[in-house]
This record gives structure tokens, sequence and C-alpha cells, in this order.
């Protein structure tokens, strides 16, 4: 058998066989292993991409805020010593929802995007619209953001002037307030909640207390 020369060594034709043997597994070795990694490192990267897919499908909490009524408490007689200061409290319910419808009509009509104080307000318009309460017609109104809601009603065949507003305020625009109303605006004011005042003729009838939270109607769990 004929041997080979290389580099001044001498080999036989059967080594050069094995060396060739040699290299060509080396060759196959290298190839498995890099493709060995390059798949590898596929699926690592899909793997990532489907994680942060999920991360970034995932929804974030979801809040509402409401607004809910505490409590009301109305004073049927403010002004004793005067027959015409009577007012049912069915009456006084209907001046209260009357107020507040014509703030809703308003805020439509100006596409204004409604305040805390509004969104107060018209929680007491829901509650008591779910007391079967109805409103009745009214003129003049006008709110602003210090005072609240004023309107002109006839009650018991008299014009009057209905505010519904803040108690800071209504305290300054009206007479001093009953004694069961200023405890409960006290208590209100106590408890974190927002106090509107009724008022009719400068005296005050109604406060209502209202509370103001966040509450999670949902995640990415849907919880």
């Amino acid at each position: 058998m004929r041997g080979f020369e290389i580099a001044g060594l001498k080999l036989t034709a059967a080594q050069v066989e094995q060396i060739l043997y040699v290299l060509a597994g080396f060759l196959l070795f290298l190839i498995l292993v890099l493709l060995l990694n390059y798949f590898g490192s596929d699926r690592k990267s899909k793997a990532g991409k489907s994680a942060v897919g999920k991360k970034l499908s995932k929804k974030e909490p979801q809040y509402e805020e409401l607004f809910e009524v505490e409590n009301e408490l109305f004073e049927s007689n403010p002004y004793k010593s005067d027959p015409d200061s009577f007012l049912e409290h069915s009456v006084l319910r209907t001046v209260s929802l009357t107020l507040v419808v014509g703030l809703r009509e308003h805020l439509v009509k100006m596409a204004e995007n409604p305040t805390d104080q509004h969104k107060a307000m018209s929680a007491t318009g829901k509650y008591l619209e779910g007391k079967g309460v109805t409103p009745i017609a009214f003129t003049q109104w006008n709110q602003s953001a210090i005072q609240g809601i004023a309107a002109r009603i006839i009650l018991n065949g008299k014009s009057r002037t209905a505010l519904f507003g803040p108690s800071v305020a209504m305290a300054k625009a009206t007479a001093k307030f009953p004694s069961e109303i200023s405890a409960q605006v006290e208590s209100a004011h106590a408890a974190g909640q927002s106090v509107f005042v009724l008022a009719i003729d400068g005296l005050a009838y109604g406060v209502f207390s209202v509370s103001h939270r966040l509450v999670l109607i949902g995640s990415g769990d849907r919880i």
C-alpha cells in the first residue's frame, strides 16, 4: 500500500484515512453543537416573547368611583313662629331632587365634565329617585362651584328660593342651622364625607352626607 509524506512526516494510506475520519467526525460534532445552540436560543427567544406578550396582554386593575348617600336628615319647621315655613319631608325631598335634575340638564347642555361635587350631588338625585321621588317645575335655575345650586320653585302656592350646596357655603347663605342639622353636618365632616344642605328662603331644611370611594371592578384575572 502506498504511503504519503506531509511536511517530512511519512504516513501510510490507513493513517491518512483515519485522520480524515477524525476530521469528518469533528466537523459533524461541531455542526451538531451549532444546531443545538441555534434551536435552543430560538426556543428561549420565543418563550421570552410569549412571557412579555402575556404581561402586556394582562389587563390593569379597573376602578370605579362610587358616590353614596350615607345619611339624610330633614327639619320640617326650622322657623317655628312662622306657619308658612312648615314643609313636609316629602316636599323637601321633591325640592332636593328638582334642583339636582336641573344640574343634570345643565351638564348635558354645556357638555361639561362633572366635578366630584357634581357627582356627589348627582348621587343624591339617584338616591331620591330610588325612593320614588319625582321632580317638579322650576325657574331661574343657576349653579356655582362655591354656592351650589339655586332655583325658584312654587310651594303651597308661593314662589320660593331653593338652595342646595356645600354646608360651608350654605352656613353663610342661610340663618343658623337647626341643632339637629348642625350636629349631622359636623358628624359627616368628621367622617370625611361631602355634606350638602338644602335651604328654602334662607332657612336650612335638610342635609345629605355623601361618601366617595374607589371600588375595584376588575383586573387581568377578573376578580
